[in-house]
């Protein structure tokens, strides 16, 4: 079995990560455009359902809504897709020694570039809404950095628990879907939540990530630093002991993949 060097690992990774790109987009009709148009659509739905037909809109709740709805669907995206990251590229474990977080990496890779064209079209729209860009949004490149990282080590984590334990993908989706009802894509937990309950509340890192973006997209402050730095610390700890437990099961892996 052919065993890849360091750097051909990186030759792989981004020769993969085009052809994967160039494939998806030519799927469908739309193509590329669906990366645009599903995060779109989401976004309409929400704001139907919970500001026209419920009257929970204000003047800003739009932009609101966008901020938390187009972070949080980059992360449940992202996750959901790593969970079959090792099973999809069984193909590969049968043919190439390549190292396991080879693969949830690869399906973050994809959503990144997906998702870096959604931000930039986020914030056009954004700037269409009247919102003024000051020198602040510049923090949004640490909030985005640091939801990288988050989305890097919860991956490792689910593509690395499925094949061992196929059962939990499908207790993926319903995490997701409690962990999108407590981040406060539609609401403000200021305006929900006792005083004495919002620390617990911001104790969920995508709570946490959205509150920073909306604080420096809609109210022109600067994120919470320390919270920031706790996320971004705790995931690069997390995303190290995730790579040693590939390590130390690696030939677990490629044995549970083919089976």
């Amino acid at each position: 079995m052919l065993t890849l060097t360091s750097r051909q690992f990186w030759d792989v990774f981004f020769t993969k990560l085009k052809f994967n790109l160039k494939s998806e987009g030519s799927k469908t009709y739309l193509g590329y455009l669906w990366w645009l148009l599903e995060p779109a659509l989401f976004v309409a739905t929400m704001y139907i359902v919970f500001g026209i037909l419920l009257q929970l809109r204000s003047d800003d709740f739009l932009a609101f809504l966008i901020c938390g709805q187009v972070a949080f669907s980059w992360f449940s995206r992202s996750v959901s897709h790593c969970s079959g990251a090792l099973m999809d590229g069984r193909g590969i474990i049968n043919q190439v020694a390549i190292p396991k977080p080879f693969f949830p990496l690869l399906v973050i890779g994809q959503d990144l570039v997906k998702q870096l064209l959604v931000f930039l079209m986020t914030f056009l729209f954004l700037l269409f809404l009247n919102l003024d860009p000051t020198y602040v949004w510049f923090a949004l490149l640490p909030v985005i950095a640091t939801q990288l990282l988050m989305i890097i080590a919860v991956g490792l984590f689910t593509a690395a628990i499925v094949p061992p334990v196929p059962d939990f993908k499908f207790l993926i989706g319903t995490g997701l879907m409690i962990m999108m009802w407590g981040s406060g894509i539609f609401y403000s937990y200021e305006q929900v939540l006792l005083p004495e309950h919002r620390e617990i509340f911001l104790m969920n890192p995508m709570a946490n990530l959205i509150k920073n973006y909306r604080q420096v997209i809609l109210d022109n402050q600067w994120p919470d630093w320390a919270a920031l730095g706790t996320i971004a610390i705790c995931s690069f700890v997390f995303i190290v002991v995730m790579v040693g437990v590939y390590r130390r099961f690696d030939t677990a892996y490629a044995r549970l993949v083919v089976q």
